[in-house]
């Protein structure tokens, strides 16, 4: 899986996503769709795809942990989880490629890979959407792109996402400044779930604001400029940071402490002391432990993912020992 490897500049970013917004041409916005046409939609899908790369899944056919598993995976949104009946999913083996049916548009199309890989995501991404695109048929005219359910999607309906780990600029307050510097120059700044997480793991999601009046060159060109340059003043910070390395040790390895030993731990406390202890591996604190393995934990000790891992339905005080055990046992 994609989520489960480290790749060019895993020590502050952890994942890069590339998602085309597309609508059917001749057909409802889903907001104005019946069960009827969302079924004609499916079928229309399922008959267009090379079924021997992608797998094509009704919601309704999944149940309510794997679901809320790939919501917690970041394979698939919130919103989307709860269309039940109304919803789809096509995936490649690898759930390097997704892409959501029936979401705000008739499709959301995903393709994803660890560290900072936009241009492959893209590749990736437009193959499978331009061979889709000739069978089926995208809505777009010639004065505004491609058509979407919102209009903040017109035009190349594409939106670059990097998942980047920001500790160091956070510990140095210094954070706050540098995405207020990045929403000025026209990108979207979220916390790890989205709006309301900010600082959640000092993780965030950084993406291109604009779909409109611009080209899918520029803004693969323009995403990663600014990327680079909140690796450069991340990988500065802890360069400052390991100035008072003793005081960063200590931190880092009661970090590793607690969850090396933790018989009971929730997924908020596990959350923040895994992003301690993959600043400390990522500088060189520890090598005990790779990159890697923090990243896979914190997937795997998400609740929805735990139950699916372990092949257990628990309740929440279960849950916390459950995740505690997990994380022993795997660190």
């Amino acid at each position: 899986m994609w989520y489960y490897k480290t790749s060019k500049d895993s020590d502050v970013v952890i994942s890069t996503r590339v998602r085309f917004a597309r609508n059917i041409e001749r057909n409802k916005f889903p907001n104005e769709i019946d069960k009827e046409e969302f079924d004609n939609i499916y079928s229309l899908l399922q008959k267009s795809i090379n079924r021997d790369e992608y797998d094509i899944f009704k919601l309704s056919d999944i149940d309510d942990i794997t679901i809320c598993s790939l919501v917690e995976k970041h394979l698939i949104s919130k919103e989307f989880a709860n269309k039940g009946k109304m919803g789809g999913i096509i995936t490649n083996k690898d759930n390097t490629l997704v892409a959501m049916i029936n979401e705000e548009d008739h499709l959301r199309i995903q393709s994803f890979d660890c560290g900072l890989n936009i241009q492959e995501c893209y590749n990736k991404l437009k193959s499978f959407h331009d061979e889709l695109e000739n069978k089926v048929g995208f809505a777009k005219n010639d004065k505004y792109g491609y058509l979407t359910a919102c209009p903040t999607n017109l035009g190349t309906g594409m939106r670059v996402s990097v998942m980047v780990h920001l500790p160091a600029l956070a510990k140095l307050g210094i954070l706050n400044k540098l995405i207020e510097d990045i929403a000025s120059a026209g990108f979207s700044v979220r916390g790890l779930y989205g709006e309301n997480t900010q600082g959640y793991g000092n993780m965030y999601q950084i993406s291109n604001k604009y779909t409109l009046g611009i080209t899918q060159k520029e803004i693969l060109s323009k995403i990663e400029e600014i990327i680079n340059l909140v690796i450069f003043q991340e990988r500065k910070a802890r360069n400052i940071l390991k100035e008072s390395s003793i005081y960063l040790s200590n931190e880092v390895y009661r970090a590793y402490g607690i969850l090396k030993n933790a018989r009971i731990i929730s997924d908020d406390e596990s959350l923040k002391l895994l992003s301690k202890l993959r600043l400390g591996v990522a500088i060189g604190i520890v090598n005990e432990v790779s990159l890697n393995k923090i990243d896979t934990l914190i997937i795997n000790t998400k609740s929805n993912t735990l139950k699916l891992i372990l092949k257990e339905d628990f309740d929440k005080e279960e849950e916390d020992i459950k995740r505690g055990d997990y994380i022993r046992k795997e660190i």
